[in-house]
């Protein structure tokens, strides 16, 4: 009894695997990296992608390769910096994960 259950489960196993997701095709991730005070990096939050709203700041969901506009702005603990968004075009390969930094000359550099 017990193994025409496990065949039973198989074939429900074998079409969950086929079921296409955001991977089964060439696809690209924009996230933010890590701020360094050595580097003088400071993280930023992920707001849009060519002008949707991302779910998560610090990630995308899975993009298709070719050019897109990923809109950031600042962020610290205590919450956004300032207002000041940046659109960013990159052309995006696949396959490949992006981390986006803020490069700043000095700590209390507004820019």
């Amino acid at each position: 009894m017990k193994k025409m259950h496990l065949l039973c489960a198989l074939p429900a196993f074998a079409a969950l695997a086929a079921v296409a997701g955001p991977y089964d095709k060439p696809w690209a991730i924009v996230e933010t990296g890590s701020s360094s005070e050595v580097r003088k990096e400071a993280r930023l939050a992920i707001s849009k992608v060519d002008g949707k709203s991302t779910r998560n700041p610090r990630k995308s969901d899975p993009i298709e390769p070719g050019k897109h506009v990923i809109t950031v702005h600042f962020e610290t603990a205590r919450g956004v910096v300032s207002d000041n968004f940046r659109d960013l075009q990159i052309d995006l390969e696949g396959c490949t994960r992006y981390r986006i930094v803020a490069e700043y000359e000095s700590d209390d550099d507004s820019d």
